[in-house]
């Protein structure tokens, strides 16, 4: 437990998962062969020095990366091979006005990051000294390397570039004809860092030998500007030998940035093809995470216990309403939906089902009025307002809308007209229930959906502000 007396006990699920969080993961999701051959990748003699994580946000990147940190430092301790684990946040460094220093940062107080897990390291002064003078490069480099740089970021460099200058201009003035340009010196220092990292291991325990890995999560949270800039960095100053970066992102958002920052120059050719490619030039070896088959557990795990008896959440609402109810088989249905099945969305989804049925188990008087099916309809309504646009749900709402006239009128609308995903999606589920079930399954009326639809949004209910 932390000695912080401020600490924060929650008991609220884990929304965002932090890469440090190590300790005690569950595997839950199935996506432990997916670790071992990533951290067998990671291992071998041919290993990448770029490895891709891809997925949607809320999909289970981060937590995927702490299996893989996890599991690289466990086998540590019955292997001469050691991996040191450095973690790097990119998004906590948007406001500097580029990454690449916060990566330096990172590596510079690298001895601090999973303190007993990771190797130790000794004589950490000689690394330190490398990774303040790359930062000390990177304040000359930035403002003329890095396109579309923030005002204030700029202003602050240029007072920072003075400083430098002046202390080269002190320390170097009779050599300085023979300086590399700024920009290929970079590299060589950057070897120059991870060889010293990787010594101050070999120093402390010469039996063993050594490997850096980086792990860079969020990525795809920066601001498109400073994501592409990442990648540049990578491509051109970052990559050198000892040193293995593994990269969690969205590589849609990411192509989509990509083809946005050089637009300019591609002409008529500004689909997402471009940024593909351009990533697949840095990215070696990806691994793209797909629908797990347990998210729905996962969810009830989180929120109820590992040991929880749960493994639908139609048996949690069957146990809240204490016998099948209509529409209850149609919520193993709902939750089968792709779109759904981001274990994020899930999360919020079943967390948030919780909270309401609580709520209206509070109030007798609106759970009297409310028809036996009521718990499906709050799910339904849930998972619209976690997915759709918010219009979606109000035109439901009010008795009207695409996804109220397929329930109650299946086929009425032709697929053509349904939109594109999620609501399409959402748009086939309706049609497919007001078909099969809908119809012998009482709507809820506008005044009915009005009262769940504020539960769902205020996670409250003043029964004296609604008439009943």
């Amino acid at each position: 437990m932390s000695g912080n007396k401020y600490i924060v006990q929650s008991r609220y699920p884990i929304f965002d998962h932090r890469l440090e969080q190590i300790d005690d993961l569950q595997d839950n999701l199935g996506r432990q062969a997916i670790v071992r051959t990533i951290v067998d990748e990671i291992r071998g003699i041919n290993r990448p020095r770029v490895i891709g994580i891809y997925g949607s946000w809320g999909a289970g990147k981060s937590y995927l990366l702490s299996q893989v940190i996890k599991e690289l430092l466990d086998r540590n301790q019955a292997n001469k091979q050691q991996v040191i684990a450095c973690i790097f946040n990119p998004w906590l460094y948007e406001l500097e006005g580029g990454l690449a220093s916060g990566l330096i940062k990172s590596l510079y107080n690298l001895e601090k990051q999973f303190p007993g897990k990771n190797p130790l390291l000794s004589n950490t002064e000689m690394y330190k000294i490398i990774a303040e003078s790359l930062l000390e490069l990177i304040v000359e480099i930035s403002p003329s390397f890095v396109p579309g740089a923030q005002p204030v970021a700029k202003a602050l460099s240029k007072v920072a570039q003075a400083a430098v200058r002046q202390k080269r201009a002190q320390g170097n003035s009779d050599n300085s004809a023979q300086q590399k340009p700024l920009i290929d010196e970079f590299k060589g220092r950057m070897q120059g860092l991870v060889n010293a990292i990787l010594d101050s291991a070999y120093r402390q325990d010469s039996a063993k030998e050594y490997r850096l890995v980086i792990f860079i999560d969020d990525l795809d949270r920066c601001s498109p500007e400073n994501m592409v800039q990442m990648f540049e960095w990578l491509k051109v100053h970052l990559l050198v030998e000892g040193c293995t970066y593994v990269i969690a992102l969205d590589h849609i958002t990411a192509a989509r940035a990509i083809v946005g920052r050089y637009k300019e120059y591609l002409g008529e050719e500004r689909d997402l093809a471009y940024g593909f490619r351009y990533l697949e030039k840095l990215i070696e070896s990806e691994y793209e995470l797909g629908i797990a088959p347990n998210v729905e557990l996962m969810a009830l795990r989180q929120i109820f216990g590992i040991n929880t008896s749960y493994r639908k959440v139609s048996d949690l609402a069957r146990e809240l309403c204490g016998s099948d109810f209509p529409g209850v088989r149609s919520i193993d249905e709902l939750l089968r939906l792709r779109s759904l099945l981001t274990p994020r969305t899930m999360l919020k989804i079943v967390y948030k089902f919780k909270r309401a049925m609580e709520v209206i188990s509070t109030i007798e008087v609106l759970r009297n009025q409310l028809p036996a099916s009521y718990p499906f309809w709050t799910l339904l309504l849930i998972a619209m307002y976690y997915r759709l646009d918010p219009d979606h749900l109000d035109e439901f709402v009010r008795g009207r809308g695409i996804i109220h006239d397929l329930i109650k009128s299946p086929g009425s609308i032709p697929s053509d007209k349904w939109g594109n995903w999620p609501l399409r999606e959402f748009c086939q589920f309706a049609d497919r229930f007001g078909a099969s079930t809908g119809a012998g399954m009482q709507l809820l009326s506008p005044d009915h959906l009005f009262r769940l639809v504020s539960i769902i949004r205020e996670n409250s209910f003043d029964c004296n502000s609604h008439v009943f």
